[in-house]
C-alpha cells in the first residue's frame, strides 16, 4: 500500500505530517492510517514531507491512492466557515478535490503582524465578518491553516485602516488592492472546485471593489459569489449535531451576507439581483452570535416568517432567537423596499399609504429588537467595549437611513405641490412631524459615528463601513437642505450646524479610505459653502438694516423662495442635459445628487456614448443615465434643488444644490442592461 494511506506506528516519531510539523503538534494516527487526528478534525489533506513534492504538483497522494474512499463533505470547522473544509466534488470532477497546498508558500509569508490585522478585522471592525465563526477562525488563523484566499481578502479590508500597511504601500487603496489582487487570483485559480472560503473571500472583494469605485467589478463578483454558493444545498432543517450545525449556519450566514450586499448593490433599476426569492425562502435567519460561537444547534425563523407571520405561519417552533446579523438582514430588506419605492413612484402616483407602510415596518423591527440591541443612551459605548460596536451602529444606521429617505419623499411631495407656500407649510403639523423625524434620525446617525470613532482603537485608523459613511452623508445633506429651505427649528440651528460639520468631516476622512466617498464629499462641501455664504449674507443684511430688522427674516425667506429653482424659470440647471421624468416643467427641480453609496466608477466603467450626468450619487455605485435606447428615463425620486442667491448685487451667482436622494436608473448600463457596483 502507498505510504500516503497506511503508515506504521513506528514511523510516527519521525513521520509527522506536514501540517502537524508546521503547528508543532503531536501527529497521532488512528489504526495507523491517514489522516491523523489533527487533519481529520480540520478536514485537511494529510501527507508526509516526502509526498509534498507530488502534492505541490497538483496530486493529492492520500486521496489519489485511496480513490475508493467516499469524498468528504465541506465542513466549515473554521470560523470563517471555510478555512478548514475540504472541497466538495463538482460535476465532472470524478470525486477528486482540488488541493490548495500549492499556495502554502504564500501563506507561509504571513507575519504575526498580518495575522493580527486579520484578527482585528474579524473580531472588532468589520460588520461583514459576523458571517464568520470567530472562535474557529482565530484558532485556524493562528495555526496558519486558514485558506489563503480568505486571508488575503481580510487583509484587503484591514489594509485601509492599518498604519503599517499604508506606510508600506503608500496609501490605503494601494495597500488594499495589493491583497485583493492576490485573493482574486487564488479564487480564480480554484473556480473548478469552489469552497466556502472562496465565496466568503469574494464577498470581501465585493466590498473592496465597491469602495474603490470599481462598480462593474463589484457587481460581477457579487453574482459570481451567488452562483458559487448556489452549488451547495443551503439547508433549513434543524440538525442537532454541533459540527453539522456549524456547517449549515456558516453557509446560511454567507448566503445572508450575499443577500445584504445584493440589497445595497442591485436595488436600483437596471441591475438584476444576484439572488432570487427561492434562494432565501426556506433559509433560517442567522441565530445569535453566542449560539453560533458555541455551536448550540438552534432553529430560527425564516425571513418571510419574521416579516409577515400571518401569511407565513411557523411550521416548526423556533428554538432560538434571531441574532444581531439577522436584524441587519431585516433592516437591509427594508432599505431595499425603500429604494424600490423611491425609484418606482412619481409625483403623480405617489401614495402616502406606501410611506406609512414602510414606516410601520421600520418601527416593527425596532420594537422587536432584544434589549441589548435597542438604541438608548450609552448603549453604543457598551457595544464598543465588547467589540460589537460597528455591528450595532450598522444596524441602526440602516434603520435611520431608511426612515430619512421615506420622510424626504413625503417632504418632496409637499414642496413640489402647485400651491406650495413655505410660510403656510412651516406652520402645519405635517411639517413639524417630518422635520422632527428627520432631525432625530440625522442626529442619531452622527452621534453613533462619533461614538464609534471615540471608542475605536487609537493604534489604527477608523475606517467606517461604506453604508455608515453613506448614512453620515445622508444626514449632513438632509439637515443642510432643511436649513437652506428655512425649515430648521429655531432651537436646533446650532445642532444643525454641528451635524453638517461632522458629516463633512466623516466624508473628508472617509475619502482617504474609500475613493467612493469623493463624489459625496463634493456634494456636501457645496451645500455647506452655500450655508456659510447664506449665513454671512444674513449677518451683513442685519448690520446694514436701519430699523427694518423685524422684516429682514421674512424678506430673505421670500427672496429665497423667489429665487428657488422650484419656482424660478431662469434658474441654472444642475443637469445640463435637461430634466426627463414625470414632473411637469413648471414644477420640476433639477436633478439631485441621489442617495447611494456607489456613484463614481473610475476606470472600471465600460465605454459609454452618453455623457455622465453630474450630481448623481447612488448607493450602489451608479452615476448617470443608462446608455442605449432601451433605457427608460430616470424617475424623479426625491429632488429638492436649492437655489440660493447672495444678497449682494455683484454676486448673484446662482447655485443648484440638491439634497442627496435615492437614485433614478442605475447609471451607465453594462450590457445586457445592468451595471456593476
Amino acid at each position: 500500500m502507498s505510504s500516503g494511506v497506511v503508515r506504521s506506528t513506528a514511523l510516527r516519531a519521525g513521520g509527522a505530517c506536514v501540517r502537524c510539523r508546521k503547528g508543532k503538534t503531536k501527529c497521532v494516527y488512528e489504526n495507523g492510517r491517514a489522516p491523523c487526528k489533527n487533519c481529520a478534525k480540520g478536514m485537511h489533506e494529510c501527507y508526509l514531507p516526502s509526498e509534498s513534492m507530488a502534492h505541490h504538483h497538483g496530486q493529492s497522494p492520500a486521496r489519489h491512492s485511496n480513490a475508493h474512499r467516499a469524498p468528504r463533505e465541506s465542513l466549515p470547522a473554521s470560523g470563517a466557515g471555510a478555512a478548514s473544509e475540504a472541497r466538495q466534488p463538482t460535476v465532472g470532477s470524478g470525486g477528486t478535490s482540488a488541493n490548495r497546498h500549492v499556495q502554502t508558500a504564500a501563506a507561509d509569508k504571513l507575519t504575526p503582524e498580518l495575522i493580527a490585522e486579520c484578527e482585528r478585522v474579524v473580531s472588532k471592525t468589520f460588520p461583514a465578518c459576523v458571517a464568520f465563526h470567530k472562535p474557529s477562525f482565530v484558532q485556524q488563523l493562528k495555526s496558519a491553516s486558514l485558506e489563503p484566499s480568505l486571508v488575503f481578502g481580510l487583509l484587503a479590508c484591514a489594509a485601509r485602516s492599518s498604519h503599517a500597511l499604508i506606510r508600506r504601500f503608500g496609501n490605503p487603496t494601494t495597500a488594499a488592492e495589493n491583497f485583493a489582487a492576490k485573493a482574486i487570483g487564488l479564487v480564480t485559480q480554484n473556480l473548478d472546485h469552489p469552497n466556502l472560503a472562496d465565496i466568503q473571500a469574494l464577498c470581501l472583494l465585493v466590498i473592496h471593489e465597491w469602495g474603490s469605485r470599481n462598480a462593474v467589478r463589484a457587481y460581477i463578483f457579487l453574482g459570481q459569489a451567488a452562483r458559487m454558493l448556489q452549488m451547495y444545498s443551503i439547508l433549513n432543517s434543524h440538525r442537532t449535531d454541533p459540527d453539522q450545525f456549524l456547517r449549515d449556519e456558516s453557509f446560511r450566514r454567507t448566503l445572508w451576507l450575499i443577500y445584504i450586499l445584493d440589497c445595497f448593490l442591485t436595488s436600483t433599476p437596471g441591475r438584476y439581483p444576484a439572488l432570487n426569492l427561492r434562494d432565501t425562502a426556506d433559509v433560517s435567519l442567522p441565530c445569535s452570535d453566542i449560539n453560533f460561537a458555541f455551536g448550540n444547534a438552534v432553529y430560527v425563523k425564516t425571513l418571510a416568517q419574521q416579516l409577515d407571520p400571518v401569511r407565513n405561519p411557523v411550521t416548526q417552533p423556533p428554538t432560538g432567537e434571531v441574532g444581531e446579523f439577522g436584524y441587519i438582514v431585516l433592516a437591509s430588506t427594508i432599505w431595499r423596499d425603500v429604494v424600490t419605492m423611491l425609484t418606482g413612484t412619481t409625483l403623480q402616483n405617489f401614495r402616502e399609504e406606501t410611506c406609512s407602510d414602510l414606516i410601520d415596518k421600520i418601527e416593527m423591527v425596532r420594537a422587536s429588537l432584544p434589549m441589548q440591541f435597542v438604541d438608548k443612551p450609552g448603549q453604543i459605548n457598551l457595544h464598543m467595549t465588547m467589540g460589537s460596536g460597528y455591528t450595532f451602529a450598522m444596524l441602526h444606521c440602516l434603520l435611520h437611513c431608511s426612515s430619512i429617505f421615506v420622510h424626504r419623499r413625503r417632504l418632496l411631495q409637499e414642496v413640489t405641490a402647485p400651491n406650495f407656500n413655505i410660510e403656510g407649510f412651516r406652520m402645519s403639523s405635517k411639517c413639524h412631524d417630518i422635520v422632527d423625524r428627520l432631525f432625530t434620525s440625522c442626529h442619531t446617525i452622527i452621534s453613533l459615528l462619533n461614538a464609534v470613532e471615540t471608542g475605536a482603537e487609537k493604534d489604527h485608523l477608523t475606517c467606517f463601513p461604506i453604508f455608515m459613511l453613506f448614512s453620515s452623508f445622508t444626514a449632513g445633506a438632509t439637515v443642510a437642505y432643511l436649513s437652506l429651505k428655512g425649515l430648521t427649528p429655531s432651537n436646533a440651528v446650532e445642532t444643525a450646524s454641528h451635524i453638517v460639520e461632522d458629516g463633512l468631516r466623516f466624508m473628508t476622512e472617509g475619502t482617504d479610505n474609500w475613493p467612493l466617498m469623493a463624489s459625496w464629499l463634493r456634494h456636501l462641501t457645496v451645500m455647506q459653502r452655500v450655508l456659510n455664504n447664506d449665513a454671512a449674507a444674513m449677518t451683513a443684511a442685519r448690520h446694514n438694516s436701519t430699523g427694518h430688522n423685524s422684516l429682514g427674516g421674512h424678506s430673505s425667506i421670500k427672496e429665497e423662495v423667489a429665487s428657488n429653482a422650484d419656482t424660478s424659470a431662469d434658474a441654472m440647471d444642475y443637469d445640463p442635459h435637461g430634466q426627463s421624468g414625470s414632473v411637469p416643467p413648471q414644477h420640476a427641480p433639477p436633478t439631485v445628487p441621489l442617495a447611494g453609496p456607489d456613484s463614481a466608477r473610475a476606470g472600471s466603467e465600460p465605454p459609454v456614448s452618453i455623457p455622465r450626468r453630474p450630481g448623481i450619487t447612488t448607493i450602489n455605485g451608479n452615476a448617470g443615465v443608462g446608455a442605449g435606447a432601451t433605457v427608460s428615463p430616470p424617475r424623479l425620486i426625491l429632488q429638492a434643488s436649492i437655489h440660493c442667491t447672495e444678497l449682494r448685487a455683484n454676486s448673484r451667482a446662482r447655485m443648484c444644490l440638491q439634497m442627496a436622494q435615492s437614485v433614478p436608473a442605475g447609471g451607465t448600463h453594462y450590457k445586457p442592461g445592468h451595471d456593476g457596483s
